[in-house]
């Protein structure tokens, strides 16, 4: 295995970190430890010690059934409103039950240069399950960035074209020669106040584009829409089987942190007897397998997240290109 890519993955395409004041990871089928990490330590913990039965192949048959559902349900959205269709890398991170927003690529924008987007083009499709309180409501949007004045503009559209939010894109070069779109939840700078909220956009040969949206704290509300009730309903379906999966150690009704690209999968939950996150990990240069993650006591920025007697694991949902 690659320790270096798998660090790279858990901390980039991963979709989710443990901050602590020292993490420890560990590879479950034979124990191989992961150095690049700081503190990391070897733990002699084995499936066939712990006598747990994984399924990892019916975990990812869940995950094709899911993501070959979501495609449809996005091309078919897509193409609806006049918007062509998807790209299939299409990205979704789920913290919770309820917590959902696929992001994905409109066809054609990858090839499309700096000075086309400058005029003004629709990038993303996206769709929200937002908590109550945020600064949208959840449902379908459409990103739209263009240049003005020299200035970078990020609007938020809903499928009838209606701008419901414009602020100042976030706008840099490629990471990396991928078109990945990207999604993360975390503390960001608004109006000069640091405010919970949810950054997506993608990253293209043109350069990146993002946006930043402020989130509630309050109950997730579910979008209306038929099509975001199905991207709802399949991720629940998916979401049964995941919970299924990690059975031996999700306790205390914790939920299953869950996050798909096409080519990576990571999904997380909490063992509340070693206080670490079992977590099953697979990219595009890392094979799937379950990694243990050990961590300190730190602060939430995400309500809901798992919790340990002597704090809580911080989620933080972060997927991007890897170069």
């Amino acid at each position: 295995m690659n320790s270096r890519c798998l660090f790279r993955a858990l901390l980039v395409v991963g979709s989710f970190q443990a901050f602590t004041s020292g993490a420890e990871t560990t590879r479950l089928e034979g124990g191989e430890p992961i150095p690049t990490i700081l503190n990391a330590e070897h733990f002699d913990v084995s499936l066939q010690s712990r006598q747990v039965a994984f399924d990892a192949t019916a975990l990812e048959r869940a995950n094709a059934r899911f993501r070959e559902e979501v495609t449809a349900i996005l091309n078919r959205v897509a193409r609806t409103h006049g918007l062509g269709g998807v790209e299939p890398n299409w990205v979704m991170v789920s913290p919770l039950g309820a917590m959902i927003s696929p992001v994905a690529l409109l066809q054609g924008r990858s090839e499309m240069t700096r000075e086309e987007l400058a005029k003004g083009q629709d990038l993303a499709l996206v769709d929200f399950s937002l908590p109550e309180g945020s600064e949208v409501p959840s449902g379908f949007y459409v990103l739209h960035v263009r240049q003005e004045n020299g200035r970078w503009i990020a609007a938020l559209r809903d499928l009838q074209g209606k701008v419901v939010l414009q602020r100042e894109a976030e706008v840099g070069p490629p990471a990396s020669r991928s078109q990945w779109p990207g999604r993360q939840t975390g503390i960001y700078s608004l109006g000069g106040q640091n405010v919970y909220g949810v950054r997506f956009g993608t990253e293209l040969p043109a350069g990146s584009f993002h946006m930043v949206v402020r989130l509630g704290r309050g109950q997730i509300v579910p979008a209306q829409d038929p099509d975001a009730r199905a991207i709802t309903a399949a991720l629940e379906a998916f979401r049964r089987e995941a919970r299924a999966a990690f059975a031996a150690w999700l306790k205390e009704q914790r939920d299953v942190f869950i996050a798909s690209r096409s080519d990576a999968l990571v999904m997380a939950v909490l063992d509340p007897e070693s206080k670490s996150l079992v977590s099953y990990l697979r990219t595009a240069c890392q094979s799937g397998g379950l990694y243990r993650i050990r961590a300190g006591a730190v602060d939430s920025v995400l309500p809901g997240a798992a919790r340990s007697s002597e704090g809580t694991f911080r989620l933080f949902e972060q997927w991007q290109s890897v170069s």
